[in-house]
């Protein structure tokens, strides 16, 4: 949950400066001082992340947005926090009347750069630290929550990503959502292969995938689970490309050997069987490149249970315009 919180949350905001080693205490007069904006990413009294600033009016009556402070505990990155607060604080500014937002972060924070460069900001100033500015309008992709959400579950053969994805959008569907699943080895069946063989089925998988999801989306869905290979950088970017209009996170999916092993023995036969297995025996099990996986999740008990984790690391048990 994400609060707003004014002088009646005092006790709360206090909670978020002990947890981001700032001296508790001054909650309540912070929150009585004028323009101040403050927000607390929360579940009950565990602190996840936090935010705050300044809604500063200039001497021509117009005002803007000063961003002094987003964090998020460690291990709570990488699951759309951070960018809920910025969204949350943004749109606080625009509806208390603020056009423009400005903060300040340091040159080598990328994570940090990412995000406020991902929510539209435009880089001022280049040095040990780099300010961005923001337009804040009401029909702003940064103030507007996302039309649509994507899961993309990848890892290596045999990790069980179809099986998790079908889960995933069974519970989905159950709880009402209007949610589409896509294996994108289906996209794909194509021969002889291409001369690029792995780069040219990626680009296919891709290409298909965005005329698939524009299908979807025009019955109504809003929610996409995805089940995919991406091993690399490059691969995840043309994953987001193909589905531009949605807000995209990357689950790395993984599994002991044994149970690649057990899983490709009842899925394959033959000749790809044999090739899976010698690759399994050659290179073992790929770890999750962190740069293409937003969060890693073991599969290591029933479907149903790894689903439930996935969307609740997701955030995606608030709706479309849910925290996130």
């Amino acid at each position: 949950m994400i609060t707003r919180v004014t002088t009646a949350d005092s006790r709360l905001f206090d909670l978020a400066a002990a947890t981001f080693g700032t001296a508790p205490g001054g909650g309540r007069a912070f929150l009585e001082s004028p323009g101040t904006v403050a927000f607390v990413a929360h579940d009950g009294d565990d602190v996840l992340g936090w935010c705050w600033g300044y809604h500063l009016v200039r001497p021509d009556t117009s005002a803007m947005l000063y961003l002094h402070r987003l964090e998020v505990r460690p291990e709570h990155r990488r699951q759309g926090i951070g960018r809920g607060l910025l969204r949350a604080f943004m749109s606080a500014g625009v509806r208390d009347g603020a056009n423009r937002m400005f903060l300040t972060t340091g040159e080598a924070n990328a994570a940090a750069r990412a995000l406020y460069e991902s929510m539209g900001g435009g880089l001022a100033t280049q040095g040990p630290t780099v300010n961005y500015w923001f337009e804040l309008r009401a029909d702003s992709p940064a103030v507007r929550p996302p039309a649509c959400r994507a899961l993309v579950l990848s890892g290596m053969a045999g990790v069980g990503k179809s099986t998790v994805a079908a889960a995933v959008g069974r519970a989905m569907t159950e709880a009402g959502q209007a949610t589409a699943v896509v294996d994108t080895d289906q996209l794909a069946q194509f021969g002889p292969p291409p001369i690029n063989r792995f780069a040219g089925y990626d680009e296919l998988k891709c290409a298909n995938l965005a005329a698939v999801w524009a299908n979807f989306k025009a019955a109504g869905a809003q929610f996409l689970v995805v089940a995919a290979v991406i091993e690399t950088a490059a691969v995840r970017q043309r994953y987001l490309a193909s589905l531009a209009d949605c807000e995209v996170r990357v689950v790395g999916l993984v599994a002991d050997v044994g149970t690649v092993r057990d899983r490709l023995r009842r899925r394959d036969t033959g000749s790809k069987l044999e090739r899976l297995l010698d690759s399994l025996d050659r290179q073992g099990l790929a770890p999750i490149d962190t740069a293409v996986a937003d969060f890693t999740v073991t599969n290591d008990r029933p479907p149903a249970a790894i689903a439930d984790e996935i969307l609740q690391r997701a955030g995606w048990t608030g709706g479309v315009g849910g925290p996130t």
